[in-house]
């Protein structure tokens, strides 16, 4: 009896295994089939970077020059050094004051000589008064012939005071202009200090009074160097980049400024064209090494040309493509592949950014060609680790025989 009930279980087993595997292989099946899984990735949040590299030199964000006047006297000294560090209203040279002084003392004999002449004016204006006063007092007790005769030197007396009075109008006039002439003369003196208006190192000085006289570069350093023809479809003005500089262990950061769109070179079919381009360095991040940064030293540069930050990413090896869609084979929780039509974004040494159809932490087949098909079940390697003693014993014979099934027909 026995023997024939384990045949019985032996014939059943057998069928089983072999209907299911009929079902499985068969053209066409509707059945489910259950995918043998040992590699799968989980989506993760990242940042997607696309570079180039380039080298660069250090050089002064920029140079403000400093010019002499002649006009507005002559030199007299510098009042700094090279290699000074100078800040806003900082004085830099000084003109000679003794231009300035030999015109504001001509001024002012101008302005005493015309004070003389205006008391010479009242010294004559006060005698004809003295005149007129002679005159009017006469006519009194003279007879009427007399009287016509002082009434006209009346007459030409009174003009003279007049012509007096108003030659002296124009000479105190002359006064106020010479007080006006003076007073900015004066105000002169402050410009003899030719003051800085910006913050930065003294670069150069000019004792030969050549303009420039002095060059003031910027305390900022920015990043000169050269793109190829190729890097030029890739680039274009505020692009960020970082910079290095050996030996020191700070990454300076920037953005590019300018990018000049003739070569360095007059075109020529001999030789590739190269585009010169300045990045600013942000000031911020120079703190730390600001003092050892020197106009001269040689950059490796990268340039950032596109950036995903924190954006959901998956080995490009798991994209299927269809036409001008993607998919992913995504591992749901119902122990399910299911056929995920996604957005793709950038893509950078093997990674892909997903922008749309996957979340974060979500699991997909890795190489989705090695699969049989791209739907059902799916089965991963057992993890023994997981499987604990108590969880067996408290199970029932019915379903550790039901995982047994599962297992062995999947």
């Amino acid at each position: 009896m026995k023997r024939v009930k384990k045949s019985v279980w032996l014939t059943a087993s057998v069928l089983i295994v072999a209907g299911n595997l009929y079902l499985t292989l068969k053209e066409d099946s509707k059945a489910d089939r259950s995918q043998w899984l040992s590699e799968w990735k989980q989506s993760a949040k990242d940042d997607v970077v696309e570079t180039f590299q380039t080298t660069g030199v250090i050089t002064p964000a920029d140079e403000y020059p400093i010019y002499f006047d002649k006009n507005e006297g002559t030199f007299l000294r510098f009042l700094v050094e090279k290699g000074q560090k100078v800040g806003a209203g900082t004085p830099l040279f000084e003109y000679s004051s003794s231009r300035l002084e030999q015109e504001i003392e001509e001024l002012k004999a101008e302005k005493t000589q015309t004070e003389k002449q205006i008391q010479l004016i009242d010294g004559q204006i006060a005698k004809l008064n003295s005149i007129l006063d002679e005159i009017e007092k006469e006519a009194d007790d003279e007879t009427d012939n007399k009287k016509e005769k002082d009434s006209a030197a009346k007459v030409t007396v009174e003009k003279d005071i007049i012509d007096q009075e108003t030659e002296k109008l124009k000479l105190q006039e002359e006064i106020s202009k010479y007080d006006t002439l003076i007073s900015q003369a004066e105000s002169k003196k402050s410009n003899l200090v030719v003051r800085s208006e910006r913050e930065g190192i003294v670069k150069t000085l000019n004792s030969r009074l050549d303009n420039p006289i002095i060059t003031i570069r910027s305390p900022e350093a920015a990043v000169q160097g050269v793109f190829n023809e190729q890097q030029m479809n890739k680039v274009n003005e505020g692009l960020m980049i970082h910079a290095s500089v050996d030996p020191l262990p700070v990454t300076f950061h920037g953005e590019i400024s300018s990018i000049e769109k003739f070569p360095e070179q007059e075109p020529s079919v001999k030789r590739k064209s190269l585009y010169p381009f300045t990045a600013q360095l942000d000031k911020s991040t120079m703190e730390e090494a600001a003092n050892q940064l020197l106009p001269g030293m040689k950059a490796n540069v990268t340039v950032v040309t596109k950036e995903a930050l924190q954006a959901v990413t998956v080995p490009a090896s798991a994209l299927i493509k269809d036409g001008k869609k993607s998919y992913v084979l995504v591992l749901n929780a119902k122990g399910q592949i299911e056929k995920r039509d996604i957005k793709k974004g950038l893509l950078v040494d093997g990674i892909q950014e997903i922008k749309s159809g996957l979340k974060p932490g979500e699991k997909v087949v890795a190489h989705p060609e090695k699969l049989l098909t791209d739907h059902g079940g799916f089965v991963t390697p057992l993890d023994y680790t997981a499987v604990q003693k108590q969880q067996l014993q408290q199970m029932s014979k019915t379903e550790r025989l039901k995982l047994l099934l599962m297992g062995i027909l999947s």
